[in-house]
């Protein structure tokens, strides 16, 4: 079985996200905004 592998991202005066499926892309501030990480792949890095 696998792990659960959900992130949340917390914003000041917003609603907090939730992002569960392998395959989402998540947000990133502007500076990072050539950045595409996944949730699967930042799960596979955490992990690694």
């Amino acid at each position: 079985m696998l792990p659960e592998q959900t992130v949340f991202v917390y914003r000041s005066k917003q609603e907090t996200e939730v992002f569960d499926e392998p395959g989402e892309v998540l947000p990133v501030p502007l500076f990072a905004s050539e950045l595409h990480l996944t949730v699967k792949d930042l799960f596979a890095w955490l992990l690694e």
